[in-house]
């Protein structure tokens, strides 16, 4: 077998088994395969080539629950599409989902436009050549010109869609994410439209982590209307106390409230939108235009 990234204990269970129930054993994930072993003689060996989707929790509603933090790992198998759901303690399930990340994505030759856009503002930038690597907390583009890098918790919105790449309609994932309270957006495309759907998908865990997290926070109208504010005046040198016409303490508590929250930090001439700031706002914009 290729060098173990993994190996743990834990149980399995894989759609359409003939196996009474789930099965108990190692989990043994290598560069190029994964291994679910119930025993020597009991094996079941996934190529990672063949893996197109890995998913936290379990995704697989025909499986009974197992157990344990699971993680469903969807594959071809053969001439058909199956599950297996994973499950261990939650700090295995953790390491091994994101060591899967890396070994099915890490070294993939991507297509990057960075930035398409700055703000609202369209550029005309090129596509380019890099190579996709994930590291901790994000996932990076390495070019020619240099390393692009993305950290996971500077995204605010991602989408999958159709867009001309050097002549060539092809699917691309739309990343907007915040840069010192810039909002950008970059196009990426693959060769692989399987490993573009794992990369939407590792991106869609982290994301939808934090929209999980948003929904706690209460904000009240005039908290609501600086937010937006914010979003529209950007750091232009403004008065805050003209466009929002509120005294001074008022609009000092209000932002102090709102950078409690993580929602602004601040910039060169007035506070910014931080990536979860912008989450915020583009869900109060959507609710607004709908």
């Amino acid at each position: 077998m290729s060098s173990v990234l993994a190996d743990f204990p834990g149980r399995f269970s894989i759609a359409g088994s003939e196996r009474d129930g789930p099965a108990e054993g190692r989990i043994v994930l290598g560069e190029d395969r994964l291994v679910l072993a119930a025993s020597e003689d009991e094996n079941v060996t996934i190529p990672l080539t063949a893996v197109f989707d890995v998913a936290p929790g379990n995704e697989a509603a025909m499986l009974d629950a197992i157990p344990g933090t699971p993680v469903t790992v969807a594959y071809e198998n053969g001439t058909s599409r199956t599950t297996v759901v994973v499950t261990a303690d939650e700090t295995a399930i953790a390491k091994f989902t994101t060591v899967l990340f890396k070994a099915l994505l890490n070294g993939t030759p991507v297509t990057l436009k960075h930035p398409a856009k700055v703000g609202g503002r369209v550029l005309d930038t090129a596509f380019k050549g890099g190579i996709l690597s994930l590291q901790s907390g994000g996932v990076v583009f390495d070019t020619d010109e240099g390393p692009v890098t993305i950290p996971l918790s500077s995204i605010v919105d991602f989408d999958r869609e159709t867009r001309t790449v050097d002549g060539t309609d092809r699917p691309v994932l739309v990343v907007s994410h915040m840069d010192n309270g810039e909002a950008l957006t970059t196009l990426a495309a693959t060769d692989s439209p399987r490993k573009l759907s794992i990369l939407g998908r590792y991106l869609r865990q982290t994301y939808d982590r934090v929209l999980e997290s948003l929904q706690q926070i209460s904000l009240s109208e005039p908290e609501t209307e600086t937010l937006a504010t914010l979003y529209s005046t950007g750091d232009m040198d403004v008065s805050l106390t003209s466009v929002l016409e509120q005294n001074p303490e008022t609009v000092k508590r209000i932002l102090h409230a709102l950078h409690q929250k993580g929602l602004i930090e601040s910039g060169e001439n007035n506070p910014v939108l931080t990536a979860n700031g912008q989450i915020v706002v583009n869900q109060y914009l959507e609710r607004v235009n709908t």
